[in-house]
């Protein structure tokens, strides 16, 4: 089943298709603002989360901190990610 991704600009007219997983299937248009890469890396940090908590057997808790490690928090406020139970 598909969605559609909330737009944060009320005069951004691009349409963006995602799955029930939050996963980007299709754009459709070009945005009319730059990109939000905080926004960015969240999606990307839940998305790696859960393929690796669908596709191993590592504790949730452990793939977090691992993928929490990953991320270049320079540019990403620790408090701006979700927290596990949020993923899950």
């Amino acid at each position: 089943m598909k969605g559609v991704h909330d737009i944060f600009d009320p005069h951004c007219t691009v349409i963006v298709l995602i799955d029930l997983g939050d996963v980007i299937l299709n754009i459709k248009d070009d945005h009319c603002h730059s990109s939000k890469p905080e926004k960015i890396l969240i999606r990307t940090f839940k998305q790696a989360v859960q393929a690796r908590g669908i596709n191993e057997s590592t504790p949730i808790p452990q793939i977090f901190d691992e993928e929490v490690a990953r991320i270049d928090l320079s540019t990403l406020s620790i408090t701006a990610l979700p927290s596990q139970r949020e993923i899950s």
